[in-house]
């Protein structure tokens, strides 16, 4: 995996509901902090993280993504947009900063606010090539 593909990889298995694929964007000791709790989630709690949203959220896609290269990794906005088993759609920006080594993610920070979701645009959820 390079270093231009692991995010794709870690948001693209999340896209998808494949968490091998994104399993295998992450170091082993890779660290997953986000703003709402303030805690830095080693590997295995990110990926039950990711099992919760995607049981949570039957359809997922990230749209807008912006990356701006780092000379360790990344900067990205997006906004990750869903819709429930109820088929309610929610939307929320994102910003993550990745630390990337020997073309992984070992520390991921996430700023989002869960609690400022908005009505995506219209239009089916479709995961997008990225």
């Amino acid at each position: 995996m390079t270093e231009a593909n692991a995010l794709d990889h870690l948001f693209n298995g999340l896209a998808t509901g494949d968490l091998a694929l994104s399993r295998a964007a992450l170091a082993p000791d890779a660290r997953l902090w986000h703003s709402f709790d303030g805690i830095a989630h080693d590997r295995e709690a990110t990926l039950a993280n990711f099992a919760s949203v995607i049981a949570a959220f039957p359809e997922r896609r990230f749209d807008d993504i912006r990356r701006q290269p780092t000379p360790i990794g990344f900067v990205q906005q997006h906004v990750m947009a869903v819709k429930t088993a109820e088929g309610r759609a929610l939307a929320w920006p994102v910003c993550v900063v990745v630390r990337i080594e020997a073309g992984v993610i070992v520390r991921l920070d996430e700023y989002i606010d869960r609690a400022g979701s908005f009505m995506p645009a219209d239009g089916p959820l479709q995961t997008p090539g990225f």
